[in-house]
């Protein structure tokens, strides 16, 4: 089953504001083309940490299955379709990661940005997710992001959410996957988290 990565940017948080000045960040991170497209753009810090997302989830993506694969953003180029209208969201396009392309989906509002990348086109199309903001009852975002996608999960499968857990792989990459009744389900999973908002994504083909 090909594998599914997703990455939130919460745009409020103090250290994502104004990134788009940070010249040495950018062009660490980014290739000429994406520095086109951010120092073009009207609302620059956001299309900046759409881009970032999108590197950032296909990573997790082709990393679950090669732990050894290359974590450098700028070796993630990032292909938008149109990046000229945000308010067509979401944006569509590839990333070009160190073992091949992988479709992307960028949702994008005033708040944050969401990326999503899957297999094919087809997986992406298929992949179920989620976003919640975290509240003041919710103060450790990553048990609150595991929290909504055994939620997710538990309500297309017809258990009961005490059923489910999420455990780690043993071995590198120390990837999450869901447990039912301590046995392994094939379900291909993400978890994400950044300042107020929580997201998480999986392959419901692959339960």
């Amino acid at each position: 089953m090909p594998p599914v990565g997703n990455d939130i940017v919460d745009l409020a948080e103090p250290d994502n504001i104004g990134k788009s000045s940070d010249k040495r960040f950018c062009r660490r991170v980014f290739n000429p083309r994406e520095l086109s497209l951010i120092a073009n753009s009207d609302r620059p810090d956001s299309i900046l940490w759409a881009l970032w997302a999108a590197k950032e989830a296909a990573y997790k993506a082709v990393s679950r299955g090669a732990p050894t694969v290359c974590s450098i953003p700028k070796k993630y180029p990032v292909i938008i379709a149109d990046a000229g209208e945000l308010a067509d969201s979401p944006l569509t396009g590839k990333v070009v990661t160190p073992l091949g392309e992988l479709p992307v989906s960028i949702f994008i509002d005033a708040e944050m940005v969401h990326a999503i990348v899957a297999g094919t086109v087809d997986d992406l199309a298929r992949i179920i997710f989620r976003v919640e903001q975290v509240d003041a009852n919710n103060a450790d975002p990553p048990r609150f992001a595991r929290k909504v996608l055994l939620e997710e999960i538990s309500r297309r499968i017809g258990c009961s959410v005490g059923d489910l857990s999420v455990a780690k792989e043993e071995r590198r990459p120390w990837a999450p996957f869901i447990a039912f009744r301590g046995s392994r389900l094939f379900a291909d999973i993400s978890l994400s988290h950044d300042g107020r908002f929580v997201a998480c994504a999986f392959d419901p083909a692959a339960l």
